[in-house]
């Protein structure tokens, strides 16, 4: 190995420990001022739909990945889905979202978002942590509509069948039979009978 392969050896090592320990000091300055936040802090779905929250990371700059959990409640350790960037790193907005399924029944979810450090330098330092609520609650059911009682039909009444006057009765009143009619005609029978009669003694 020459002398001038050893020196260049020795500057790119001297570049690599110059650029960790920047690196380091850097982490070191903004670790404090790392932080987190959930939107919405609290909310309340029907059982069996969807809740999404949105972690905002600040005090670094975009691509960080944020990890998404349910630690308590009836949905504890439910997978969660990220967007708008798949791998659950932060967009140019430091935003990334986090949706699951609240199919565990009724009850009460704590989330946890948190920043997940890019390398293990300081481990002795924990990431940053948010939470959040959810109150899970069953649909409401729809109440069924009383149908409207169908009205009873109105009877029709029969007219009253007309009764014929009994015999040798008199003519009931209103009645319209034309009892005056038969009079004459009975009158007049009895009048041609008579009148027979008399003709009969004559000629005898």
């Amino acid at each position: 190995m020459t002398k001038k392969t050893v020196l260049s050896a020795v500057a790119v090592a001297g570049l690599a420990a110059a650029a960790l320990l920047a690196f380091v000091a850097g982490r070191s300055a903004y670790a404090g001022a790392l932080g987190i936040s959930l939107d919405p802090p609290t909310a309340e779905n029907e059982v069996g739909t969807d809740h999404t929250v949105t972690a905002t990371v600040g005090g670094v700059g975009p691509g960080w990945q944020v990890t998404f959990a349910v630690i308590s409640g009836p949905n504890t350790d439910a997978p969660f889905t990220c967007s708008v960037n798949t791998d659950c790193t932060t967009d140019g907005s430091l935003e990334v979202s986090g949706t699951y399924t609240g199919d565990g029944g009724e009850g009460q979810d704590t989330i946890e978002a948190c920043i997940a450090p890019l390398l293990n330098i300081v481990p002795q330092q924990q990431p940053p942590c948010a939470t959040a609520t959810k109150d899970w609650v069953q649909p409401t059911p729809t109440p069924t509509p009383t149908p409207s009682p169908t009205p009873s039909p109105t009877p029709t009444q029969a007219a009253p069948a007309a009764q014929l006057p009994q015999t040798g009765a008199p003519p009931p009143a209103g009645s319209d039979f034309p009892w005056s009619l038969v009079a004459i005609v009975a009158l007049s029978a009895l009048a041609a009978g008579a009148a027979g009669v008399v003709m009969r003694r004559r000629a005898l």
